[in-house]
């Protein structure tokens, strides 16, 4: 999977999960899609003890990832970045 991930999501994530009293060893950060209130989807970000079926688990910066196979359907070339507008760690894709 080729998914880049920015020093500053990894920041944030890792703080995510500390905040929450989760240890990185054994949890992570799950990416899915949901239906939006207009239609359409969005890229969910939220934490996770374990990666559900047919998700898929890369480890950055001691952060373990566990990404759902549409995620990567719908937005090919993706970067995981903090978007600083809004403070908040955003899935995109790139350029």
């Amino acid at each position: 999977m080729d998914i880049e991930i920015t020093p500053e999501a990894i920041e944030v994530l890792k703080r995510s999960l500390e905040l929450a009293k989760l240890d990185p060893a054994t949890h992570g950060i799950r990416l899915r899609t949901a239906h939006a209130l207009g239609g359409g989807l969005q890229t969910q970000i939220e934490l996770a003890d374990a990666p559900a079926a047919g998700e898929e688990t890369i480890e950055a910066g001691g952060v373990r990832l566990f990404i759902a196979p549409e995620v990567l359907e719908a937005i090919p070339d993706p970067i995981l970045a903090m978007e600083p507008q809004h403070e908040n760690v955003v899935l995109r894709t790139r350029g």
